[in-house]
């Protein structure tokens, strides 16, 4: 798997932006620029732009600006073409079109460059981050750390906005008062009011005693509000006016109370797309989105799932020196975390505890026998192609001399195919410098 361009010293990317046009398809006409470390586009809410296309995949294909170009990645169950030519990873250098199901998208890229700052630190508390994209998050972060603002994470579930929010309280002039968590997607409708602004005895059948809510608890230090796209649309306005007013009133009160409360809001929804729809106030999604950030998915930088994963076992067993076998560890590289960082907790977890047997994860390693039907289809069939050809294309290379043009022929396959197999392996960068060779991935 082809990474971005690390320099963990590096404080600033130098990346070219691009812009999105759909050509054709039902989206005909709708644009984005990308112009963030990571992008991604599919059908799926959480995508960074959003297609209706039916043959379109939910995450169908990722986007990393990074100094050698831009990074695609095709995610998706149906594939990914550019110029009629399907690809698992290409990195792009130049003006060019994608076709995705019915879609087809024109890349532009920007002829100006565009300066991403990075975090010269590779943890955010427990978050950890060797990759551009995160250290960009992790810049971002730090400096509105210091702020007042209110800030809007989106990202996945899983990708650990809790853990950020809780360090951008940790390095606030708040960091002495309370950090107050709320699940607005866990808490029945006819309870949240309360549950956000308190309720006076007497309120409400059942109200016995009064109650404060988090408001008055998080007074003085950051209210975190998670799952923000589950509130109720009746509750929209009366959580807008206290963010206007910094006041609340609690339920079956008559008198306003004061609050001196920093908002920290997150999502696993883009929140644009529910305006759209109807189901979210775009009058408290812009006041939510003073500062906003998009986390991105585990699958889109993979170059931090070894060293989270390294982090989470050192941590679990006690021992600042353990490490990961490499065999497993290229098992979780090559894994697609839909579950993201919480998911590869739980793995290493298992392996901590277990071993790596029982770590949940599927041993490419072993046989074809194996059962695959707690699998989707499409993983299944992915993973046993990927053992296959882990197993068959360095055989040919050998009997080849190493010379892939030759090794093409004994495989009987045209040789632009046999250089997309040996890119998933990782096997073309050390064929790259070969004369015979084109550069892998390059479009």
């Amino acid at each position: 798997m082809e990474s971005s361009t690390l320099d963990t010293k590096a404080t600033t990317l130098n990346v070219r932006a691009a812009q999105l046009f759909v050509t054709s398809g039902p989206d005909k006409g709708k644009t984005a620029r990308i112009d963030q470390p990571s992008f991604t586009i599919g059908t799926g809410d959480e995508c960074d732009f959003k297609l209706s296309d039916p043959a379109v995949s939910r995450n169908h294909v990722s986007i990393v600006l990074d100094a050698k170009g831009l990074i695609l990645r095709d995610t998706s169950k149906n594939g990914t073409w550019i110029g009629g030519v399907k690809f698992p990873m290409a990195t792009v250098t130049s003006d060019t079109a994608l076709t995705l199901g019915g879609t087809v998208l024109s890349l532009t890229l920007e002829a100006e460059s565009l300066s991403l700052p990075l975090s010269s630190h590779e943890r955010f508390g427990d978050a950890i981050g060797v990759s551009n994209a995160m250290r960009h998050v992790f810049a971002t972060l730090e400096r509105l750390a210091t702020t007042d603002v209110t800030l809007l994470l989106e990202g996945e579930s899983g990708v650990g906005k809790d853990l950020l929010s809780r360090e951008v309280h940790r390095q606030s002039p708040r960091r002495d008062g309370p950090f107050v968590i709320v699940d607005c997607g866990s808490i029945p409708e006819n309870l949240i009011e309360s549950e956000l602004f308190g309720h006076d005895k007497g309120a409400f059948t059942g109200a016995i005693e009064s109650r404060t809510g988090v408001f008055v608890e998080a007074d003085g230090g950051t209210l975190f509000l998670d799952e923000i796209g589950e509130l109720p649309i009746a509750m929209q306005p009366k959580l807008l006016r206290a963010l206007e007013n910094r006041e609340i009133r609690p339920v079956g009160g008559k008198a306003t109370r004061k609050v001196d409360v920093r908002v920290i809001a997150a999502t696993n929804r883009k929140l644009p797309e529910l305006v759209k729809k109807g189901t979210f106030r775009s009058d408290l999604y812009f006041r939510l989105a003073v500062a906003k950030l998009t986390i991105p998915a585990l699958r889109d930088r993979p170059d931090d799932i070894i060293p989270t994963a390294t982090s989470l076992l050192r941590s679990r067993v006690g021992d600042p020196n353990a490490f990961l076998p490499a065999d497993f560890s290229a098992l979780l590289k090559a894994y697609n975390w839909p579950g993201n960082v919480r998911e590869l907790a739980n793995v290493i977890e298992r392996f901590a505890v277990l071993g790596r047997a029982e770590a949940g994860l599927f041993d490419a390693n072993t046989t074809a026998s194996d059962d695959l039907s707690h699998m989707p289809y499409h993983e299944a069939r992915r993973i046993v192609l990927e053992r296959f050809e882990r197993e068959y294309l360095p055989g040919v290379l050998e009997r080849a001399g190493g010379v892939v043009a030759r090794a093409a022929e004994l495989a009987q396959v045209a040789r632009p195919s046999f250089y997309r197999m040996m890119e998933r392996l990782e096997i073309a960068k050390a064929n790259a410098d070969r004369k015979d060779s084109m550069p892998p991935g390059a479009v």
